[in-house]
This record gives C-alpha cells, structure tokens and sequence, in this order.
C-alpha cells in the first residue's frame, strides 16, 4: 500500500514530502503525491467565461506545481516510486479520500499550509485531517527525519496494543531503540483523592502488569527491537512533548483511556501534535484494528 502526502506550496508540505519520501524509500514502498486544487473565487466579474477560464488557470497551475514537485524527487532519488495526483476539492476532504482509495499504510502532512500565519502550529487542514482519517496520520514539522529513538506513549487503554505494534513496526524499520512511556497520573488530596501516595503505588502496580502484558506480544513479534521502559508522573502531553526532543518519531493513539470512541482529538493528543518537536504518527481506535 502507498505512502500519501499532501502538498502545497508551503515550505511546511515540502518538509512533509521529502520525510514522506526517505519513509517510502526505507520502506520500498510506493509513494503517492496528492495536491488539491479549487478555483480562486466563486463568483469573477466577467461572468460565465471568466469564471470558466479562472478554473482553467487554477488546475493548470496545480498541474504545473504538482509536476515539478515530482519531477524534483524523483531526480533527487530516482530508484522512487512516485506519482501525483491533481484533485479538484478542499485539500482536507480530498487527502482524506485519496488515503481512503489507496488504502494507505499511512497519510503525512505538514504542520500548517499555505494559509497559515507565523507562530501557528496546527493548520486546519492537519488538524481536520488527523481527526478524521481512515489510516495512521504522520505531522512533520522538522526539515529532515532526525536519528534518535521511537517513542510511543500508551495509557493501558483499548487503543494501547495496536499503537504499540506500530512503534515497534516503527522502530523496526529503522533499526533503532523503543522508548516506551506509560505517564502516570493521579489526582490530588484537593481533587478527591485521600491518599495520593497509595493511589501512585496502586497505579504504578497496575501500569506495570499492563505494560509487561502488552510488550510480551510485541517482542515476540519484533524481537530485533531493543526496547526501553519508563513510568514517570505527571501531565503526559508535558513529559510526551519533553520525551520528543530527542526522538526520531512520537508514536500516539489520537485519544486515551478519557476519550470515547467517536472522539476526533484527544486532550492529550491536540497538545503534542501541536507542540512536539519530531513527527508524530497518530492512530485513530476506528482505522488501527486495520491497519496496525
């Protein structure tokens, strides 16, 4: 199944590209390029013609930008499988329908497009993306794909096996180290909480059988991945979003234990894909059971 990106003329979408292609390469995977293309205005002073010829002008320019993006991978790595796709709709709606039609192993996106400002993380069309897509979402905000380990944060919640999986299949093509992190989180005497310390050691006790649980499917499967554990306390999008420094990819569910089925975002999740500082690859509960 492909690898799709989305592209625009972003430098954002650009550093989404050239990561999309180091992944299709390292996985020999195809990749497919997708740019959305609408007319600049609904209605154009001229009338019926003018409006005909602006939508003409439109999709030749997508065309245009489309076939020198592509050209200019493929010359950087020629052994590529790459072909664009020009599609006339919303780019969110219709990223989302070409990673549905190729079945895609997974959708990448920049950070934010074209109509986005300085200083903002997210931009509507990753945003909607990430909420909605039927296959495992990658955000790339940095240039180049950093050497550093996996990291994956899982809650023991339904979500938690299938995400795992995906950062150990992560790691494993990458020949690099799991970090895997369980953020324990207890409430305080003020919230209802009486004793704070026993509810720690409680949660600690629990999280550890759980994370032993999962890891021993994991490793059987990936037995070539080394594999780190932690357990630290606190707020999990501060230490997920700390833990990202360093890591290659941040591997998530796009919500935990709190969430319900049909949720888009998770707290959680909203916080890191805004805020780390590597890819994030986010898995949806409703697409992981098909494609983890």
């Amino acid at each position: 199944n492909p690898i799709v990106v989305g592209v625009d003329d972003s430098p954002s979408s650009r550093r989404a590209l050239y990561w999309a292609v180091d992944e299709a390469t390292s996985r020999q995977s195809p990749l497919e390029v997708v740019y959305a293309w609408r007319s600049l205005y609904r209605t154009w002073p001229g009338g019926g013609a003018g409006l005909v010829d602006l939508a003409v002008a439109s999709r030749e320019y997508g065309e245009g930008r489309l076939a020198s993006l592509v050209a200019r991978v493929q010359s950087s790595d020629p052994e590529a499988s790459v072909t664009g796709k020009l599609l006339e709709g919303r780019p969110s709606e219709v990223l989302l329908k070409a990673a549905a039609a190729a079945q895609a192993q997974m959708l990448v996106v920049g950070a934010r497009g074209v109509g986005g400002f300085d200083g903002l993380l997210l931009g509507s069309v990753g945003l909607h993306v990430v909420s909605n897509a039927p296959c495992p979402v990658v955000v790339v905000r940095v240039a180049r794909r950093p050497v550093g380990p996996i990291v994956v944060g899982i809650d023991g919640s339904t979500e938690s096996k299938a995400v795992l999986s995906a950062a150990f299949g992560e790691a494993s093509v990458r020949n690099t180290r799991l970090n895997v992190i369980h953020v324990l989180y207890v409430h305080s005497e003020a919230e209802g909480v009486p004793d704070r310390n026993a509810a720690l050691a409680t949660a600690k006790s629990e999280a550890s059988d759980s994370l032993e649980a999962l890891l021993a499917d994991a490793k059987s499967t990936y037995p070539n991945v080394k594999v780190r554990t932690d357990l630290p306390v606190g707020y999990p999008a501060e230490i997920l979003i700390s833990a990202s420094t360093e890591a290659s990819m941040l591997v998530m569910g796009s919500h935990g234990g709190g969430g319900f089925t049909d949720m888009g975002l998770g707290s959680v999740a909203h916080a890191v894909v805004h805020h780390a500082r590597c890819p994030v690859m986010l898995l949806r509960q409703p697409a992981v059971s098909g494609h983890a």
